[in-house]
C-alpha cells in the first residue's frame, strides 16, 4: 500500500509515468486493507466466531484503524529514501515496530469493548507478532512498488535516450549520404569536364592531319582519315557519360584513335601492347590512355623522321594497376628545375588532374625522360572492376 501515481489507469499506476497522487495512494489504503479485513474474516472470524456480529464489526473496525495507523509509515519511508541503507532499514524498522505496537493496543481494546471478552495478557504476543507481519509487509509493499516505478521510470529514460541516438545516428547518416552524394556529384562533374577537353583538343589535332593530307594531295589518306574520325566520335560520343569503364574497352577506343594516327604517320608511328590479361577488367577512368598516346606523339613521333615505337605496359604489381607509357623518342619538353610546370602539351595535365579527382591519394603519377632518348609516364592506381570488388592476383 503506498503512493502510486499515474494519471488514470491501473496499469499506468503500477507501471509507465507513476507520479505522487494522493487519490491514487488512499485507492491503494483503502483496497489493501479491505483485503486484509477480508481475509481475516475468512481465516479468523468466519472459522472462530460464525455468526456472531460483534467479532465481525471489531474485523471491520480493525482494518479501518489500519488505514490510520499505516499513514504515518508513508512519510517515514519517503523521509528515508535518500538515506543510507543501514540507517533507512533502522528508522523504517522502528516506524513498524511503533504502528504494530499502537494497532495491537487499539485491536485488543476495541475487541473487549465490542464483546466483552477479555483478553489474557498470554495472547498479546501473537496479536503483537500479526501486527508487525502486517505492518512490515505494508513498507515493503511501498518500497516495492517504489523500487519498481523507479526501474521503470530509468528503462523508459534508456529506451528515450536510445530512441535519440538512433534519431541522431540517422540524421548524421543521412548527412553524410547527402554529403557524399554532393562530394561525388562534384568529382563527377570535374571529372566530366576535364574528359570533355580532350575532345576538342583531339579534334582540333585531326583537321588538322587533314588539312595537311589534303595540302599534300592525299586525297584517299584524307578520306580515310575523315572516315575513321567519323567511327571514332562515333564511339566516344555513344560514351560520352562514362566516366569509368575497363581496360579492354579503353584499349579498343584507344585503337580506333592509333588508327587515325597511322593514316597521318605510316611507318614512322608503332605501337607495342603488353596487357596482362587479368587486369583487362580492372576499372579506369575513360580516355585515360589517348593522351598520353597523343602526347608520345605530339613531342616524339612528329619531331623525328625515324620511326619510333609507344610501349605500353599494364600489369597487377602489388595488388595495385600499373600502367607504363614509354616511347623512344626526343623527349617531351621538361620544365627548368626552378619552375613549377607541367611538361608541354594538355594531355598530362589533364590525366592527372583527372586521376585526383577519381583516386585522390590512392594514385599516382610520374614522367621522366629516358636515356639516351625517350620519355615515360608512371601510373598507379586501385585495382579494382567497375563494381568495387578488388582484382585478385
Amino acid at each position: 500500500m503506498t503512493a502510486i501515481e499515474s494519471p488514470n489507469s491501473m496499469f499506468r499506476t503500477l507501471g509507465i509515468g507513476m507520479e505522487s497522487n494522493a487519490r491514487q495512494y488512499w485507492l491503494f489504503q483503502v483496497a489493501g486493507w479491505s483485503a486484509m479485513g477480508l481475509l481475516s474474516y475468512l481465516s479468523l472470524t468466519l472459522w472462530y466466531n460464525p455468526g456472531q456480529l460483534a467479532p465481525v464489526i471489531h474485523t471491520v473496525l480493525q482494518s479501518v484503524l489500519g488505514i490510520f495507523v499505516s499513514h504515518p509509515l508513508r512519510w517515514v519511508a519517503s523521509g528515508t529514501w535518500n538515506m543510507p541503507m543501514v540507517r533507512r532499514v533502522i528508522i523504517n524498522s522502528i516506524a513498524v515496530l511503533t504502528a504494530s505496537l499502537v494497532w495491537t493496543l487499539l485491536r485488543l481494546y476495541s475487541f473487549t469493548w465490542l464483546t466483552g471478552e477479555p483478553i489474557p495478557l498470554s495472547d498479546w504476543g501473537g496479536w503483537m507478532f500479526a501486527s508487525i507481519v502486517v505492518f512490515g509487509a505494508w513498507t515493503f509493499c511501498y518500497y516495492a512498488l517504489k523500487y519498481y516505478r523507479h526501474w521503470i521510470m530509468e528503462h523508459q529514460r534508456a529506451v528515450e535516450a536510445q530512441n535519440e541516438a538512433l534519431r541522431a545516428s540517422e540524421i548524421a547518416q543521412r548527412e553524410t549520404l547527402r554529403r557524399l552524394e554532393a562530394e561525388k556529384l562534384i568529382r563527377d562533374t570535374q571529372l566530366r569536364m576535364l574528359k570533355y577537353q580532350l575532345n576538342p583538343h583531339f579534334l582540333f589535332n585531326a583537321l588538322n592531319s587533314v588539312s595537311w593530307l589534303v595540302r599534300k594531295g592525299d586525297a584517299p589518306g584524307a578520306t580515310d582519315m575523315l572516315a575513321k574520325i567519323g567511327n571514332y566520335l562515333r564511339v566516344t560520343l555513344d560514351h560520352s557519360d562514362e566516366i569509368q569503364h575497363t581496360l579492354e574497352e579503353e584499349l579498343e577506343t584507344l585503337d580506333l584513335y592509333l588508327g587515325i594516327e597511322k593514316v597521318r604517320f605510316g611507318d614512322r608511328l608503332n605501337i607495342s601492347l603488353d596487357v596482362e590479361d587479368r587486369v583487362r577488367e580492372a576499372a579506369v577512368p575513360s580516355l585515360l590512355l589517348q593522351p598520353l598516346f597523343e602526347n608520345s606523339i605530339k613531342f616524339a613521333v612528329s619531331r623525328t623522321v625515324e620511326p619510333t615505337t609507344i610501349h605500353l605496359d599494364a600489369k597487377l604489381v602489388d595488388g595495385r594497376l600499373h600502367l607504363q607509357v614509354r616511347d623512344n623518342g626526343p623527349g617531351a619538353l621538361l620544365p627548368a628545375d626552378n619552375q613549377n610546370e607541367e611538361p608541354q602539351g594538355i594531355g598530362l595535365l589533364n590525366v592527372e588532374q583527372r586521376l585526383q579527382s577519381a583516386f585522390g591519394d590512392e594514385c599516382e603519377i610520374s614522367f621522366d625522360r629516358l636515356q639516351p632518348n625517350g620519355f615515360v609516364v608512371d601510373i598507379g592506381m586501385p585495382a579494382q572492376t567497375l563494381s568495387g570488388r578488388p582484382l585478385t592476383p
